[in-house]
């Protein structure tokens, strides 16, 4: 199965270097997944997190585009 994700938030701190992306994707069975990956310039760090949901809702959050 591969998802389609959406990406809802993305900001790049100038200061510390440090970017920060967070994207939903729809599962098949109506469920949401938000990933968050934080992006240093010593390591990338990633949380997923499975939200329940309604079929009929088009998104969760607000997609960026």
């Amino acid at each position: 199965m591969k998802l389609v994700y959406d990406v809802i938030e993305d900001s790049y701190d100038d200061t510390t270097h440090i970017r920060s992306m967070t994207e939903q994707a729809r599962m098949p069975s109506g469920d949401w997944l938000i990933r968050t990956t934080i992006y240093s310039p010593h390591h990338v760090s990633v949380d997923i997190t499975s939200v329940k949901g309604k079929k009929s809702r088009k998104y969760l959050f607000k997609a960026l585009r």
